[in-house]
């Protein structure tokens, strides 16, 4: 079950934490005050429970460090502390355990007490900061298309409810799980649940969707051809291809023949066969090796890692599609098919490159134009951080 708990949480880490990337939107042209409080005033600091998090001061603004403690999840514990209020709405305390317990669990057991505390205290920060940034970013996307963007923004919300129930998916399947309960259990094991990562995943969707409508014309800009070819030629260390090859493979045991010149008179027959265009494929039926559990590719890709070490020379003098000589070991015979050769040097501006080049610079503009809107969404508004009770 261990294996299940690690393999969840980096799932989990995957979902919660990487939809965060590209989010902006606009400031209001308000400046509202949380829960009707003064900026002067301050919540009172109750006492604080053994287990619970460290007292903080109260924040005016979330440019300050956030400071407090992770305390471990109980089972069966339910929370509903408030954290923080962004312009008056609540952040919750359980979304952002349910946001960084994850990255808790991946915490190196080496670490003293100390650092433990530190990093822990860290996390916590950086958590709690991202569900602002990313409740500063729906609070505009709300205000501002609920006047005149109605249908879009129901639209937004279809869409980010479709990809979670496509991604949750893709988890379930990947932790091993057998059934809906089995996930639940395993997500209850790490501190998540269902509509907890439901509620993540889909605000994280519609933020990043937002943001990227709102700034598209600069994106546009920001990776068309020219940037592309300049990108390219400044990076070249990025774009390095690494000698290698892919290819298929049929063993033939010799044990399982008569003789040995009989298992080498099929074998040069299963070549001959797929010289003249049989799928090779197909004759992989006749594989009595390992190469049948890998859909008949050959072990290995690069010098050095391939297996048998008498088929690597051959390969890498044969063109794509060739079939190569049968080659004899100790044990029996093999057939090869070189698939593809990737030569080492810099990788040709094709479109794939291209494509892949033009993705990261829209990544970039819409990083660069989060960071610069989301500072001015947070120069007009009210913060709060509530101290632990």
């Amino acid at each position: 079950m261990r294996f299940y708990q690690v393999g969840i949480s980096v799932l989990v880490t995957g979902v919660l934490m990487g939809c965060q990337a590209g989010q902006i939107a606009t400031a209001g042209d308000s400046k509202p005050t949380w829960a009707g409080r003064t900026e002067t005033e301050s919540s009172p600091v109750r006492s604080q429970k053994p287990d619970e998090p460290a007292p903080v001061a109260v924040r005016r603004t979330v440019f300050e460090v956030v400071n407090a403690p992770f305390p471990p999840l109980k089972d069966a514990e339910v929370t509903v502390k408030i954290r923080a209020h962004v312009n008056g709405v609540p952040v919750f305390d359980d979304e952002v355990r349910e946001l960084i317990y994850p990255t808790l669990l991946s915490l190196p057991p080496s670490l003293s007490d100390a650092e433990r505390s530190s990093k822990q205290s860290e996390i916590w920060r950086d958590g709690l900061l991202q569900i602002i940034d990313r409740e500063l970013l729906l609070q505009d996307a709300f205000t501002r298309l609920s006047k005149n963007g109605q249908q879009y923004l129901e639209k937004l919300k279809a869409a980010a409810s479709k990809e979670f129930d496509r991604t949750i998916r893709g988890m379930k399947s990947r932790s091993g799980a057998k059934t809906d309960e089995e996930f639940a259990e395993l997500l209850r094991q790490q501190g998540q649940s269902m509509d907890g990562i439901r509620r993540q995943f889909e605000r994280n969707f519609m933020a990043r969707e937002y943001v990227r409508s709102s700034i598209f014309p600069k994106v546009e800009r920001g990776s068309g051809h020219q940037q592309i070819l300049e990108y390219y030629q400044e990076h070249p260390g990025e774009f390095q291809a690494v000698d290698r090859v892919k290819w298929q493979d049929i063993f033939i045991d010799a044990a399982r023949f008569p003789s040995r010149n009989e298992a080498r008179a099929f074998a040069e027959q299963l070549a001959s066969r797929a010289r003249t265009g049989e799928d090779f494929s197909l004759m992989a039926k006749f594989d009595n090796g390992d190469s049948s559990y890998r859909n008949g590719e050959g072990f290995g890709a690069k010098r050095g890692e391939i297996k048998p070490p008498e088929a690597e020379h051959i390969l890498f003098q044969m063109k794509d599609g060739q079939i190569g000589p049968v080659i004899e070991i100790p044990t029996g015979f093999h057939i090869i098919k070189l698939i593809k050769r990737e030569y080492e040097g810099l990788i040709p501006l094709d479109e794939k490159t291209q494509a892949e080049i033009r993705k990261k610079l829209q990544n970039m503009v819409v990083d660069r134009e989060t960071k610069r809107l989301v500072a001015e969404l947070k120069r007009n508004a009210t913060f709060e951080i509530e101290p632990s009770p």
